[in-house]
C-alpha cells in the first residue's frame, strides 16, 4: 500500500512540477484552468503503467442515477451553507473580502465554469476516484477522508510560502472537504467524479467571487476554513445518525 502511495505522490507532484513549468509557454492563463491540476490523473495513470495487471478499486463508473443526483443536490446545498456562513462571518468580523462579480471578470463566466469543472475533474480523478477509495479498502470513511486531505492540502505546496496562519487554515480547509466528500461517496462508485469535481469547482468559483482570487489573505482562509469545519462536523452527525439525505447510513467504521 506504502509503495502504491509513494508512487501515484511522486508522480503526481512531478507531473503537477512539468505542468506548472509548461503552462507560462502555452500562454494558458490559471483563471480559466491551471494544468497542474492534471498531475494527480498522471498519478493514477502511473500506477496503472507500473502494476499492469492489478486493477486498483476505481470509482469512475458515470452515472446520473437518482442517488447521484441526491448527492449531487446535497453538495450543492453544503457549498451554499458554506458560502453563505462565509459572507455572514466575514461581515460580523468586520474582515474586507474585495469579492467581484461575474461579469466582471475577464473572460465569460460560462467559460470559466467549464475550464474550472475540467480542471477540478482532472484533480478528482486521483483524489477521490482513485485514492480515497484505494485507502478506503484499509481505513474507515473518517481516516482515509483525513489521509488523502492531508496528502491533497500538502501537494498544494505554494500554501507553505504563505505563512503559518495561512497555511494551517489551508490544510484544515482541505482536510474537511476531503471527509465531506468521503462521506457522500461512501458505498458507492457512481458518479463520483461528477460529484467531487462539481463540488471541487464550486469551491474554486465561490472564493473566486467572494475574495477575487481563488486563495485570498490568511484571515479569510481561517474564517473559510471554519465555515467548512463546522459544517463538515454537521454532515459527520448527520451521516452517523442515518440520516437519509446523504445516502449513507451509521454503522461505518470511522
Amino acid at each position: 500500500m506504502l509503495l502504491v502511495v509513494f508512487w501515484f505522490y511522486l508522480v503526481t507532484c512531478v507531473a503537477a512540477g512539468l505542468f506548472g513549468l509548461v503552462q507560462p509557454t502555452l500562454a494558458i492563463d490559471p483563471l480559466i484552468v491551471q494544468l497542474n491540476q492534471f498531475g494527480p490523473t498522471v498519478g493514477v495513470l502511473a500506477v496503472l503503467l507500473l502494476w499492469r495487471r492489478w486493477r486498483p478499486p476505481l470509482a469512475t463508473r458515470f452515472g446520473l442515477s437518482r442517488p447521484v443526483l441526491v448527492r449531487l443536490g446535497v453538495l450543492v446545498v453544503l457549498a451554499v451553507v458554506i458560502f453563505a456562513g462565509f459572507v455572514g462571518i466575514t461581515g460580523l468580523a468586520g474582515v474586507s473580502r474585495h469579492g467581484v462579480l461575474p461579469g466582471q471578470l475577464p473572460y465569460p463566466f460560462w467559460l470559466i465554469l467549464a475550464a474550472q469543472l475540467i480542471g477540478a475533474c482532472g484533480e478528482e480523478f486521483g483524489w477521490r476516484c482513485f485514492l480515497q477509495p484505494y485507502l478506503r479498502a484499509r481505513f474507515g470513511v473518517v481516516s482515509s477522508g483525513t489521509l488523502v486531505g492531508l496528502l491533497w492540502g500538502v501537494w498544494h505546496v505554494q500554501v507553505f510560502g504563505r505563512g503559518l496562519v495561512f497555511t494551517a487554515g489551508f490544510l484544515a480547509m482541505a482536510v474537511a472537504l476531503s471527509i465531506m466528500l468521503a462521506v457522500l461517496q461512501e458505498r458507492s462508485r457512481d458518479g463520483v467524479l461528477i460529484i467531487a469535481g462539481g463540488f471541487h469547482m464550486l469551491v474554486n468559483i465561490g472564493m473566486l467571487l467572494l475574495t477575487g482570487d481563488s486563495d485570498g489573505a490568511a484571515v479569510q482562509v481561517s474564517l473559510a476554513a471554519a465555515c467548512v469545519l463546522t459544517v463538515c462536523g454537521v454532515l459527520l452527525v448527520a451521516a452517523r445518525r442515518g440520516i437519509a439525505l446523504t445516502g449513507v447510513v451509521g454503522g461505518d467504521r470511522a
